[in-house]
């Protein structure tokens, strides 16, 4: 039994930690509570349910959460004798300098750009996450073997060898700054020497092979793209090798440093630009290997932007007037219409179409016309909102008549640094949320229970619910509804989410340390006025933060099955092909062994998605040479198109509202069943346009369906719920592909 004194103890080194009534992790309080010295064994409990339940003031088990959560309580008895010297000691004095220490993510402080440098330090190529798991398993290895040292109100503990072969030592000590977590977390180099670690360190990973003819591809490529004998970033050397199809894990190198590392021609030096490690990448000239190429032919990308396409040559270029040799479908034509409507031009169809001929005459006089992965890209007259021009983009058609078509229409304002700009990064750039899966974990425990996976996933890892929170985020960054205090030292946004009591749910930040990557820090989830947090929230702002919003018309919500629906079929068909089932296209090749047999390979070709995506393209080639395939495809689509329009017009709630966060627009989405009449393989996106009727602009996967529709509410429907979906597997998908509309 526990006596009072031992009840008040007990209370007071949790509410340390756990200041903040609520659902936790029962590992974690566990942990905490063996850090301080209470050990299960010496309290006489076998378990931590048995503790757990001898203390029903303070810990309240739930039915329904398997033991992995513990609800821990405010106990008015220990609440004054814990509020007597809470704020008079150091949290981590109870425990500091004794051999009970456990470090994990809720005591220890570690900085993100500490744990980069340690990376680049000792040359192991880890992650920040993967690092701090490392120097966890160092610690504990060091506590087991006696290496553990405490002198001087800190601790240190060997973590590795780096490349100089001095002895790397992690340093733990008292987090003397108010805010934050108990202890901290630093490392310096030693005395001690290893001489062969620099050999060690540089040896060429097991299993990596690379052929003298892929080399020689490797080096044509980048030669005839980058100059020679010039430091290059290695980031940009990295993507635009994955940009043109060179998988590193293809050659059995699990990283691309150690990949261009076993490519001779290629220097590899690692410097520090602005505090930061960096690698830089020279390419030396080969005299047996060099390519002929010309001085236009020569460029060098800023790894921070996308890749400038080349100059076309003038014979790729056809003559004649724009509307001559380019069909302008109603899409693209309606977003410049729109775009200049907003800018307060006033013009017509027939005005914007005589401005793009003269504009296409000029781009090809002026040579401002750039050739791309076949498409071409000019400048029109029309500017952005930073004064930049808007550009069109044209490709080869394959339909009868003329042998263009207009593609593309780029009136966004871009931030230079794409990943700032990109909706699924800016939360992340935003503020330094730790682990996702402790970030996330705490999000979806505090909600109202709700499946976060869909239903092929071996294990719980909030595939939903990450890209959730960061569209939501995205959203209300564009709607200004991430609030700052004044004083800036506070901020918070609504998640859109709510707890069982339906209170809305609000992530916290204060201000990260000084000169780290951001400017705030995750601190937690709360409802108003609920906790301490809670309370900073209501302190803070008035009124509290918001929901993000997305319906502002009736239209946005409800699809008119009167209306006629105008499909981009070239876009679906040949542009996502991927997105359809592989045996829906078996079917529609019944008398094409070429085709079949393609599709046989692209079951068969497992994980390898360089060999999968060559295959695609095959495919792609072949239905564009044959007009049947492709006809036969498109009526298919359109049956099932039909069957869709007859769903909804049985029950309007078929047509799912959804958000396309890149573009900032709303659409509906219907369910395609195409390998029977009853089961959705796809949804159909549709938009309705300015002349009243409806844009098929493209189709999702049903897993991208969910994700964007996921943003506006929980759904509840007959076709869409993460339990009637699966999946894609991990080498179909990123997570910038899933939401993706496009």
């Amino acid at each position: 039994m526990l006596t009072v004194e031992k009840k008040t103890a007990l209370y007071n080194c949790i509410m340390r930690q756990f200041p903040d009534a609520g659902l936790y992790r029962a590992t974690r309080v566990g942990e905490w509570l063996h850090t301080n010295g209470y050990l299960l064994n010496d309290m006489g409990y076998a378990t931590f349910r048995g503790f757990a339940e001898d203390f029903p003031e303070m810990f309240s088990f739930q039915d329904d959460n398997n033991d992995e959560f513990i609800e821990i309580r405010k106990w008015q008895t220990g609440e004054s004798a814990m509020y007597n010297n809470f704020y008079t000691n150091h949290p981590a004095d109870s425990f500091f300098g004794t051999g009970n220490i456990i470090l994990n993510d809720d005591i220890i402080e570690m900085t993100q750009r500490s744990l980069y440098a340690l990376t680049k330090i000792l040359g192991n190529g880890y992650t920040v996450q993967q690092m701090k798991q490392e120097i966890y398993e160092k610690f504990d290895e060091a506590k087991q073997n006696g290496k553990l040292n405490f002198f001087g109100e800190r601790y240190t503990f060997p973590i590795g060898y780096c490349q100089d072969g001095l002895l790397v030592n992690g340093i733990i000590t008292k987090n003397l700054s108010p805010v934050g977590k108990s202890l901290y977390f630093s490392f310096d180099k030693t005395q001690i020497y290893r001489p062969a670690a620099e050999i060690e360190h540089k040896a060429p990973p097991i299993g990596g092979e690379i052929s003298e003819d892929d080399k020689e591809k490797v080096y044509k490529l980048l030669t005839e793209n980058f100059e020679c004998e010039r430091r290059l970033h290695m980031a940009a050397i990295s993507k635009f090798l994955a940009d043109h199809g060179i998988n590193r894990m293809k050659y059995g190198y699990f990283k691309m440093k150690d990949f261009l590392s076993g490519l001779e021609y290629l220097q590899l030096d690692e410097v520090v630009l602005g505090g930061v490690p960096q690698v830089m990448v020279t390419i030396h000239a080969n005299e047996n290997s060099a390519p002929e190429r010309t001085d236009n032919a020569t460029r060098v990308m800023n790894y921070r932007e996308e890749p400038e396409p080349e100059n076309a040559d003038d014979t790729a270029i056809p003559a004649g007037k724009l509307s001559e040799i380019c069909n302008l479908p109603i899409k693209p034509m309606a977003i410049l219409e729109s775009f200049l409507t907003e800018k307060g031009i006033k013009t017509d169809y027939f005005k914007i179409v005589e401005e793009l001929n003269a504009d296409f005459d000029e781009a090809r006089s002026g040579k401002k016309i750039r050739n791309y992965d076949s498409k071409l890209i000019f400048p029109c007259r029309y500017l952005k909102e930073d004064g930049s021009n808007v550009e069109l983009t044209i490709k080869p058609s394959a339909y009868e008549g003329k042998k263009w078509f207009l593609y593309f229409v780029d009136t966004q304002v871009r931030d230079r640094n794409h990943q700032n700009g990109s909706p699924g990064k800016q939360l992340e750039n935003f503020a330094f949320l730790g682990s996702w899966s402790n970030f996330l974990s705490e999000l979806a425990a505090k909600a109202v229970d709700e499946d976060w996976d869909f239903s092929n996933s071996p294990r719980r890892n909030y595939q939903i619910l990450i890209q959730y929170i960061k569209y939501t985020f995205s959203r209300l960054m564009r709607e200004k509804k991430v609030c700052i205090s004044n004083d800036r030292q506070f901020a918070s946004f609504n998640t859109g989410l709510a707890d069982n009591h339906y209170d809305d749910i609000y992530a916290c930040f204060v201000p990260n340390e000084p000169g780290s990557d951001t400017e705030w820090k995750f601190t937690g989830f709360c409802t108003a006025a609920s906790g301490g947090l809670g309370k900073q929230l209501v302190n803070y702002f008035n009124p509290l933060p918001q929901p993000p919003a997305y319906f502002r018309r009736n239209e946005d919500l409800f699809f008119d099955h009167t209306k006629q629906i105008h499909t981009d079929f070239e876009h679906i068909i040949i542009d996502n092909i991927k997105r359809l089932p592989l045996q829906f296209l078996y079917d529609q090749f019944f008398d094409n062994s070429q085709a079949k047999e393609l599709v046989e390979k692209i079951r068969a070709c497992g994980p390898d998605r360089i060999q999968r995506n060559a295959l695609y393209e095959e495919l792609k080639e072949l239905i564009l040479d044959n007009s049947r395939l492709f006809v036969r495809i498109q009526n298919r689509l359109k049956d099932s198109i039909e069957l869709a329009r007859k769903r909804v017009r049985w029950n309007y709630k078929t047509a799912i509202p959804s958000y396309f966060p890149k573009r900032d627009s709303m659409s509906l989405m219907l369910p395609l069943a195409l390998l029977d009449e009853v089961n959705p393989d796809v949804a159909l996106v549709v938009e309705l346009t300015r002349s009243g009727s409806y844009q098929g602009q493209t189709i999702l996967t049903l897993p991208q369906a969910y994700i964007d529709a996921r943003l506006m509410c929980r759904l509840t429907g007959d076709w869409l719920t993460p339990k009637q979906i699966f999946a894609n597997t991990p080498e179909e998908q990123t997570d910038e592909e899933l939401g993706d509309m496009e």
